[in-house]
């Protein structure tokens, strides 16, 4: 059933794709680019998520037109011409839901690989600096590393030198594909020590302290965020529910001397 639907979808895909002209085409190169970040869900690529979006745009006006029209406090949606507004709105969300979907896993992956990189990097230093060849010391770490983004990232790495790769095309390739600021500068920085010839372990050592700066950066960025953050939810939800049980009585005791 999932390879039918699979195949379904790269069927609408492709047929958009070829008479969409280049906006479509540069659109699934850029899908193409999200889902190899967010690592390849479900074996999916760009013209496969192109299909997903455009069933989407078809059947969510729909669906959540349908539910909504029961709702009384919706009517005024769907009386009078603004309700083609109302179905173009949809239609617009329904395209960009699945892509939007695509964009949470790339966030979630890449605060996965930002939260390991240090330690990995911390251990491949410990296992250059014991005498361990670059591979050695990277088979170590993989070996000892728990499954997820930054493991299937460096198993994928070790396969591409496997299959014939230079050290420094793999290293490019894996930084593109993952699209992590912190990885690209880990992989820059070794790709310029195997040109220059310098010993690993200095230069591990000090990507491993730029990468843990940068996350204690980004984590005192978002505790400042927060406060703006959380006053949203307490004007809607918190402040509303003050007032009422400080003026209620008021009003209560205002409505009996009336």
């Amino acid at each position: 059933m999932n390879q039918m639907l699979i195949e379904w979808m790269t069927g609408i895909g492709h047929y958009a794709e070829v008479n969409g002209g280049k906006l479509l085409r540069d659109h699934v190169k850029i899908l193409d680019a999200q889902v190899i970040s967010a690592g390849e869900p479900a074996g999916i690529r760009g013209r496969q998520l192109l299909g997903i979006q455009i069933t989407a745009a078809i059947i969510f006006p729909f669906f959540w037109g349908y539910i909504l029209s029961y709702i009384p406090i919706f009517d005024f949606m769907f009386n009078g011409p603004h309700q083609i507004l109302v179905f173009l709105f949809l239609i617009a969300i329904g395209f960009y839901f699945p892509q939007m979907n695509i964009k949470d896993r790339i966030k979630n992956r890449h605060q996965s690989i930002s939260l390991e990189l240090p330690d990995v990097i911390d251990l491949l230093t410990v296992c250059v600096e014991a005498g361990l060849d670059f591979m050695g010391a990277l088979r170590t770490v993989v070996d000892h590393q728990k499954e997820g983004p930054l493991k299937s990232e460096l198993n994928r790495f070790m396969q591409q030198l496997e299959l014939g790769r230079t050290r420094q095309e793999a290293l490019r390739e894996m930084a593109v594909r993952v699209g992590l600021s912190d990885l690209m500068s880990v992989s820059s920085a070794l790709i310029q020590a195997a040109r220059l010839g310098s010993p690993l372990g200095p230069v591990l050592r000090a990507q491993s302290d730029m990468v843990r700066i940068r996350r204690g950066q980004k984590a005192e960025k978002a505790a400042m965020e927060a406060a703006v953050k959380m006053m949203a939810p307490l004007m809607l939800c918190i402040f509303p529910a003050v007032f009422i049980m400080i003026l209620a009585p008021v009003i209560i005791q205002m409505m009996g001397n009336w």
